[in-house]
């Protein structure tokens, strides 16, 4: 089959290191695995021109803001400078005209050569799938990662929200299928007037020939660690890491912390750390290539999932949890959405209550001390994500859809 991907948000470049970005590109890669031809069309490639860029399996598009969005945005983006503001319009303004620059474009590349089917990436004000697909008379399969318009006005400034809530709900409820990622996402979708029949859960995975378990370290030779992959974020919860490996050092001296990522929270940590004499203790690898994180991961005895509590449901679906655990490494993960449905406590991972920081350094203690509890669990949870949360295998659900639909 011929699948058209769409990706049209700015914020995901889809060569870059983002998971968002690993996820577009993973999807690809199962896509063309199973035998199909896939075109990705995105607006951003890179985050910054000088980026070492990421292979994709796909023919990829790259359709950038037209002049006229351009000189527009910057107007608008001066009249709120000369007023002194500084807000998110401008960009939000740009993510809503560039859908006509999308979809004309698009139309004009496949008008007399039909993919079989549309999977697009839903984005925030992102229409042009919807009305890409009607004008091709082909199947559209949205694929929705979070609840756009509430994470907006969440965690970002929004000035369109009502316009962002509307945009969401008018793609969502016209998309043939909608497949989200966790069953709090589901009910989101459906309390926006999609029926049931037509969302479809499938949580995030792994390439199992990336992410798999190494031989035994030698324990003698290596440290005690724990480690934390992902977006130095508030909301994945790595405030709590400082005093976790400050009360970790007074029962278990000399162990040590990996840090995988990079984001707004780096310096409030490295503060953090240096308040506590613990700077020699820790290591930030900053943003890496997504082909070597499994190789970080596996320096990891125990793999760190702290999510705190949130103001909405936990919609998420972890992208680091699956690739912790596919590595074999044991998991102490907050108690929360998906990860509970994942992780089975004392089977394959041990959680505890979002917030119970006493919790969180007694499941790491616990691991820390036994090595035979960390080979079973991590065993255990490798074999669950290898046979049951791989691209391959939400690759296949999607054609099977699609062939559905087009039946």
């Amino acid at each position: 089959m011929k699948i058209l991907y769409l990706c049209a948000d700015a914020g995901i470049p889809v060569l870059g290191r983002k998971g968002a970005a690993v996820h577009v590109r993973e999807m690809c890669g199962a896509f063309e695995r199973a035998g199909h031809g896939v075109t990705l069309a995105a607006q951003t490639l890179v985050k910054a021109e000088d980026d070492e860029r990421a292979k994709v399996r796909a023919q990829l598009i790259h359709i950038q803001s037209s002049a006229t969005t351009t000189s527009v945005v910057h107007e608008f983006k001066q009249f709120h400078e000369q007023l002194g503001l500084e807000n998110s319009l401008p960009g939000e303004l740009r993510r809503v005209l560039f859908n006509e620059t999308f979809y004309q474009e698009l139309k004009r590349r496949f008008i007399r050569k039909r993919p079989a089917f549309i999977y697009e990436r839903a984005s925030l004000y992102g229409t042009a799938g919807v009305r890409l697909a009607a004008k091709l008379k082909v199947p559209l399969v949205v694929e929705l990662n979070a609840p756009l318009a509430v994470e907006q006005a969440t965690y970002r400034a929004t000035g369109f929200g009502e316009l962002a809530a509307q945009a969401e709900r008018w793609t969502l409820t016209r998309a043939d299928a909608v497949v989200v990622v966790s069953a709090e996402l589901a009910k989101h979708v459906r309390s926006l007037g999609v029926k049931a029949n037509r969302i479809h859960v499938m949580p995030n995975g792994v390439n199992p020939e990336l992410f798999r378990p190494s031989p035994v370290r030698a324990k003698n030779l290596t440290p005690p660690t724990v480690g934390f992959v992902g977006g130095l974020r508030p909301w994945h919860g790595v405030e709590v890491l400082p005093e976790l490996l400050a009360r970790l050092q007074r029962r278990r001296p000399g162990t040590r912390l990996i840090i995988a990522g990079d984001g707004q929270l780096r310096g409030e940590l490295e503060l953090a750390f240096k308040k506590h004499k613990l700077t020699q203790l820790v290591t930030f690898t900053g943003a890496i290539l997504h082909e070597e994180i499994p190789a970080v991961i596996r320096q990891f005895d125990v793999a760190l999932a702290p999510y705190p509590k949130h103001s909405h449901d936990f919609y998420f679906s972890p992208l680091k949890l699956y690739e912790y655990m596919a590595c074999g490494v044991p998991v102490v993960a907050a108690k929360l959405g998906q990860i509970a449905e994942t992780v089975r406590h004392g089977k394959t991972g041990l959680l505890y209550p979002p917030g119970n920081s006493d919790a969180l350094v007694a499941n790491c203690e616990r691991l820390l001390g036994d090595e035979a509890l960390q080979r079973r669990l991590g065993s255990a949870a490798a074999k669950l994500i290898h046979a049951k949360f791989t691209w391959d295998h939400n690759a296949s659900r999607v054609v099977a859809l699609a062939k559905k639909l087009n039946a």
